[in-house]
C-alpha cells in the first residue's frame, strides 16, 4: 500500500506542475482550470487523510 501512496503523491505533483503554467496563461476563470483546481484540492485532502491514517496505524503498532 505504501507504493500506491507514493504513486498518488507523484501523480498529484505532476498534475500540479502541469496545471500551474496553464493557469498562468489562461487565468483562474477558465472552466478547465477550475475543474483541475477542484481535483487537486480533493486529491490533496484525501492524500492528507490517508497519510494521517497511515501515521496513526504505524503509531498504534509501535505502542503495542
Amino acid at each position: 500500500m505504501r507504493i500506491f501512496f507514493v504513486f498518488n503523491i507523484c501523480l498529484w505533483f505532476v498534475l500540479f506542475l502541469a496545471w500551474t503554467p496553464y493557469t498562468s496563461m489562461m487565468g483562474l476563470a477558465d472552466p478547465t482550470s477550475m475543474h483541475v483546481a477542484f481535483i487537486l484540492f480533493i486529491s490533496a485532502v484525501l492524500l492528507t487523510f490517508q497519510g494521517y491514517l497511515r501515521y496513526r496505524r504505524a503509531r498504534r503498532r509501535l505502542l503495542t
